[in-house]
This record gives C-alpha cells, structure tokens and sequence, in this order.
C-alpha cells in the first residue's frame, strides 16, 4: 500500500543516516536555544548546519532542495562573510560549491554529459594569464582573486543547472523562486521608501531606510535591506518570469498575485532610480509588443503604464531624472555620477589601447561596463570573445524563440520568449553597470545565462523528437521553419 501512495521510494543508507543527524541536531539546538541566549548569527550557523545535512545526506532530491534554495540566497544581497576588506564570500558561492560535491560524490558528473559553451572555453585560458601580475609579487591577490571568482562562478552554475533540470518540473521550482526574490527584494525596498522608520522595527536588518536625493532632485530608495539600489539589478532580471509563471499557474487568484508581484517589481525598479534600468525595462516592453502581442506583452504593457501614471505623482523630480537621462545616453553628462562613468570609461578604453594585451585582474577598477573592463583587464582578445559569446547567444535565442517556434510546445515557447527579455537583460547589465566587481551582483546574471543555456539543450532535443516523427522527405521543410 505505501509503495502505491510513494511510488519508487527507497530507505537508502544515506537517508537514514541523514534524517538521524537532522532529527540529532535539532533536538541538540533546541535544548541549546532553551538553556542559553544565543544570538542571531548562531541561529544562522545552526539553521545553516541542518539545510547543509539536508543537502549531502538527501541524495538527488537533496541537490534539487539545494539548487532551489541556492536561489533564494540571491536575496541576501550584502550579506556576505569577510575573509579580507576586498574579499568577501557571499553564501550563495559557499552552497554552490557544496552543491558540486555533491554531485561528485554521487558520480552524476560522470554519469551526465557536461559542456561548456565554446566560447566559454576559448575565454578561460585568458583568465588564467590574467594573473600574471602575480609573477612580481606586488600585486594584491585578494583583489585578483575576488575578480577571478565572479567569472569562475558561471562554470559550476552551467554544470549544476541541466542535472537539476532534468526533471522538467523543476523549471517552476527554479523560475518560481527567482521571482519570489525579486518580488521580496521590491517589497522590501518598496515599503523602505514609504515608511523609512521600519528601521526601528529591524534594526539588525536594516541600516538606514531613508531615501537619498540625487543631483537632479530625484529620491531614490536606499534598499537597504538587500544592501543597496543595485537589488533592482535582480528585479529587471525576474519580471520577465512572469510570462511562464501566468502559463504555469493559472488560476484567477494565482495570475493576481503574479501581476501584482510583476507590478510591485516594476515599482521597485522606479524608485531605485537606475536610468539604464529603465531603459532595458523599456526594452523589454517594446520586445514584448512586436513580438509577443497576444495576450501578454499587452499586460506586460499595461502593467508598466498603470506603474508609470500611478507612481508618477509620488516621487518628485521625475522629469528631472529623464532630462539627465537623456543626456548621459547622448554622451554630455549633466550629473556627477554620470561624469564618472564616462571618466571611468575612458580611463579604461586608454589602459586597453596602451596594453592591449592585458594589465592583469582588478587593475583598472570599477569601469561599470563588463566588458570594458575585460578589455582593460584581460585584453582585446578576450573581451571580443566575451562580447561575442553573449552576442551570439542572444542571437540564437532571439532565433529560436521568434522564428522557430515549430518544434516547441507552448510552454516552452513562453518560457523562451521569458528568457529572452532576461537575456536582454543580462546585455543591458554587462554593457552599463559592470556586475563582475561583487558577488551578489553577479551571480543572478550567470544565473539567467545558465537556464539559457541549459533551454537551448531541451528545446534543441524537443525538435528532434518532434521531427523524427515526421518522414524523410519533410525534414527539409521543418528545418526551413
């Protein structure tokens, strides 16, 4: 009869030993927590210790409760553990490494076929030169060292991503959750702004909630909870999901919820005050109308209008910040944070010119532009490779996702057509923001990049099967499709 109700479930050796060390641990915590005051980073330890027990004695399922949770530690932000003053880890790093361990300890990296994007393998080789400043002795291996970690992060989310999306329903799980942590991250920074004395109310968790007024008299929100204003780098990446999620879920009161989480996002987004932000996001709407204006680039439309004339009236200067915008994008800054960006920027592009082959990692800065600063760090050559491996992803999803729909099923092509205003995303950030400088920021880019990368695979298997039911002589046509 329990076989019936649990199909294919196993008391394994691991299992049990694992569900003792939990069951062990937390009756040792809870007597602990009653016999002492403890604090709230020993609470964190000791929940930390019982997901980590979860994760290693939970086999396959284990991994995939811990790929789930990797990605709602993005909503962490600054919370990161200090080793130097310019070497941080944040925690998402820690579990994602945890998360391989565990995989080469259950041998699923020998038994699942692992690769790399091509251009990933040609741009690695030049990660490695780039610690040539090393040879001298005088170079500051924890600045280095921080640098070269962001980029090594994408390969283990590129090996742990397609293992764990071998179940398809997993897709919800993961895109679910993504949008959850930008919701959560909007909320925050939402109420932040309105209610600023939150603060006395959590004061562990929130430093200074009280709005900043920039040069040109717009008031941004702190988000100060998340860390700083570049959470809603995480929002412009998550609201797209909100085009599969309304397929996935689809129910009046679930669709609600979703709209207005999207829409909370979108506000976030506004009052974080980013103009490039608000770019891509304008982006993404105007992809949304040529190209998906069935049902829901019109909401997604809609939505964006509804924020834009409701939030308007409450955050003064508005038009101010449009002007700058304007201005900056045109290459005559008015601001001085635009100035510096463009300083930055041009400090880089010479440092490329006088040593194109490279000044070795974290020499150049913060450029806030990805790729400039690859180019000023590492070389021309692999800053080219960079940019073209992004380039050319997007064109094949661009591709796939808008004119080459025929082998896909509907939820695949929502989930694509998502991805892709993602993507657009993920360009927009590496061109003007330069996320590589912290974890926290990077990671939700690999993140998009890596579930690109893994819905490439699936669809591309999809379309075989789809056309090896077909005979010989239509394979021309549906190819042509």
């Amino acid at each position: 009869m329990l076989e019936q109700v649990i199909p294919r479930f196993k008391l394994t050796k691991s299992f049990l030993v694992g569900t003792a060390l939990i069951v062990i641990g937390s009756i040792g915590f809870d007597l602990y927590v009653v016999e002492n005051r403890i604090s709230y980073r020993e609470v964190i330890v000791g929940l930390a210790g019982l997901i980590v027990a979860v994760i290693v004695f939970g086999g396959a399922r284990g991994i995939r409760f811990g790929f789930v949770l990797w990605v709602l530690t993005l909503a962490l932000g600054y919370r990161t553990l200090e080793v130097t003053p310019s070497l941080r880890i944040h925690p998402a790093e820690l579990l994602l490494w945890l998360l391989i361990l565990c995989l080469m300890a259950h041998r699923e990296l020998v038994t699942n076929h692992i690769a790399l994007p091509h251009w990933l393998w040609m741009f690695i080789p030049f990660w490695i030169f780039a610690w040539w400043p090393m040879i001298f002795g005088d170079a500051p291996w924890d600045k280095m060292l921080n640098e070269f970690r962001n980029f090594l992060l994408l390969i283990p989310l590129i090996i742990v991503a397609p293992i764990v999306l071998q179940r398809r329903k997993m897709w919800r799980y993961l895109i679910g959750g993504f949008f959850v942590v930008g919701a959560w991250i909007a909320l925050m920074g939402v109420i932040e702004y309105w209610v600023p004395d939150i603060t006395k109310v959590f004061p562990a968790f929130i430093k200074d909630a009280k709005a900043e007024p920039t040069a040109d008299g717009f008031v941004r929100a702190q988000f100060s909870f998340w860390g700083s204003q570049s959470a809603t780098f995480v929002c412009a990446l998550a609201v797209p999901m909100a085009v599969p999620l309304a397929q996935w879920w689809r129910r009046s009161w679930q669709r609600f919820s979703i709209a207005f989480a999207a829409a909370l996002q979108l506000l976030g987004i506004y009052v974080g005050g980013y103009r490039s932000i608000w770019l891509i996001i304008l982006i993404q709407v105007l992809i949304a109308l040529l190209f998906g204006v069935k049902r829901h680039g019109l909401i997604l439309a809609i939505l964006c209008l509804v924020v834009a004339v409701s939030g308007y009236q409450y955050i003064p200067n508005s038009h101010e910040r449009v002007v700058s915008s304007i201005a900056a994008f045109r290459g005559t800054p008015l601001d001085h944070s635009s100035l510096d960006r463009k300083e930055r920027a041009l400090d880089a592009i010479d440092r490329t010119i006088t040593s194109p082959l490279g000044n070795g990692w974290a020499t150049v800065g913060w450029v806030h532009s990805d790729f400039l600063q690859v180019a000023a760090n590492q070389g021309i050559v692999p800053a080219l490779i960079f940019i073209i491996g992004y380039l050319y992803t997007l064109f094949r999803l661009a591709r796939r996702v808008l004119f080459l729909r025929s082998g896909l099923n509907v939820e695949r092509d929502y989930l694509g057509f998502a991805l892709l205003l993602a993507f657009v995303t993920v360009g927009g950030l590496l061109t003007t923001q330069g996320v590589e400088v912290l974890p926290q920021l990077i990671l939700p880019v690999w993140f998009v990049w890596a579930l690109v990368e893994v819905w490439f695979r699936q669809t591309a298997e999809q379309t075989e099967v789809s056309y090896s039911y077909a005979p010989g002589y239509l394979y021309s046509a549906a190819n042509v499709q």
